[in-house]
């Protein structure tokens, strides 16, 4: 299974598990829990991963959950920033800002700026940052949030609407037009997370 990971990883692996020791607390619990919802952007290339977590997880309050989450994506060099909040949960995006960055470059300029009102100059933090106000503003999550999940282009613009592709399936996401390269790409973004529960389970 470690064949998996890249001698880099496996160095970023084990000093993690210096970190959190073989203690069972809550906070590496709570760290090993991320390191599951995450391993797709750990280990297969996904830009960013929409993390939703409970309120008082593990007995932890919401400002430790936070903390822990900080110190998880530091272990790693990831960002984060939360994007909403309610009375149960939090919604926490984790992700490496130059892979959003790259998808924010490939998406339609038109739909971006024209169709979604985005402003010009947008990078991966305006681009979040505006994720969340739209997101605090009307309740309902905003759907070009896919750019950042990793979601192909052509299913973030066919669930919106925007594209005249019909729907083709559903793989955690609906699929528009070729199913092929979203199926492939889920099957990438399962496979990191499937062999990071076993990597926990085996430790």
């Amino acid at each position: 299974m470690t064949n998996f990971f890249s001698k880099a990883d496996q160095v970023k692996l084990e000093k993690w598990e210096r970190k959190l020791g073989r203690s069972f607390e809550a906070r590496t619990l709570l760290e090993k829990w991320i390191f599951v919802h995450a391993a797709g952007v750990l280990f297969a290339k996904k830009p960013g991963e929409l993390i939703i977590m409970k309120k008082d997880m593990f007995g932890l309050n919401s400002p430790k959950c936070q903390k822990i989450t900080k110190s998880f994506c530091r272990s790693w060099n990831l960002e984060h920033l939360l994007l909403y909040e309610n009375g149960h949960s939090l919604k926490i995006m984790l992700y490496r800002a130059d892979a959003v960055d790259h998808r924010i470059a490939a998406a339609s300029k038109k739909i971006m700026h024209c169709v979604l009102k985005y402003p010009f100059g947008l990078d991966c933090t305006a681009f979040l940052e505006e994720v969340a106000i739209r997101w605090n503003t009307s309740g309902s999550i905003p759907h070009e949030i896919g750019i950042a999940l990793g979601y192909p282009l052509k299913d973030v613009w066919g669930f919106m609407g925007i594209s005249a592709d019909s729907c083709s399936g559903s793989c955690g996401w609906k699929i528009f037009g070729d199913p092929e390269p979203s199926m492939k790409r889920k099957h990438r973004y399962e496979k990191a997370r499937e062999l990071a529960s076993q990597y926990i389970h085996a430790a």
